[in-house]
């Protein structure tokens, strides 16, 4: 029962948690005019590119029963990635160029900081994917892509400061990493604030609010920077705050 107990867990962690993160920042960026489809599309995706990234990172420690729940997993999530990536010409180009990029993330991170590779990654599924058509690139759409980007950035570096010494060990490039804790959540901060204000000019107010906080949790990570619980609260903003708030109140 523990070990069910651990596997549900995971997968929740890794699969389906940055696949609802993902959906919800599509539905910030396209209110009520994103389809079911595309979402679908945006959540697959995500799921798969996680679930390959864990199972090329963690191979060696993840026990057996949970790396076959995420090959599973991982295989089911391609299947419907790649099947609802064909329903257009342009949608396939855009899943081509992103499962590239989620194929070679491990390698490439050692290369590229990986917040870049995740917030461009992050940023072009949510501005692209979730729409029957390609979206209008009007002035309050381009802040709202704009404003998800440094969503993605203050999230990503938030979430490598209690990892700091682990990816400078492995090698792993990223803002944390090579600025150090205290200067990676400054770096937050200034992000948050950046997207908080953008967001705020357009009335995008879901995204305003998401980069509000992560702008307040990086503040608290700079004082203390072994808070892992922190992270979560970062994860829980972007998953919980972003698409709801577009979609009831935009």
């Amino acid at each position: 029962m523990d070990s069910i107990a651990s596997i549900a867990g995971s997968l929740l962690t890794t699969l389906f948690w940055p696949a609802a993160a993902a959906v919800s920042l599509s539905v910030a960026l396209g209110g009520r005019n994103v389809s079911p489809l595309g979402l679908l599309l945006v959540a697959c995706g995500t799921m798969a590119a996680y679930g390959l990234d864990r199972l090329i990172d963690k191979r060696s420690t993840d026990p057996p029963n949970l790396r076959s729940a995420l090959i599973l997993g991982v295989l089911i999530a391609s299947m419907a990635t790649g099947i609802l990536g064909c329903t257009a010409w342009w949608r396939f180009k855009v899943c081509g160029v992103l499962a590239l990029v989620a194929g070679a993330y491990v390698p490439l991170k050692r290369i590229i900081p990986k917040n870049i590779l995740t917030t461009v990654a992050w940023t072009t599924a949510t501005a692209t994917l979730p729409f029957s058509d390609p979206p209008p690139m009007d002035t309050a759409f381009v802040a709202s892509v704009v404003t998800v980007a440094m969503i993605m950035l203050a999230n990503t570096i938030l979430c490598d400061i209690p990892d700091v010494e682990a990816d400078r060990r492995d090698g792993v490039r990223g803002v944390t990493p090579w600025l150090g804790p205290r200067a990676g959540a400054i770096t937050a901060v200034v992000c948050g604030l950046l997207g908080a204000i953008v967001a705020s000019w357009f009335g995008r107010w879901g995204l305003a609010v998401t980069a509000l906080g992560l702008a307040v949790l990086a503040i608290l990570l700079a004082r203390n920077s072994d808070q892992r619980f922190y992270r979560s609260l970062a994860d829980g903003l972007v998953t919980m705050i972003p698409g709801p708030v577009a979609f009831f109140f935009r």
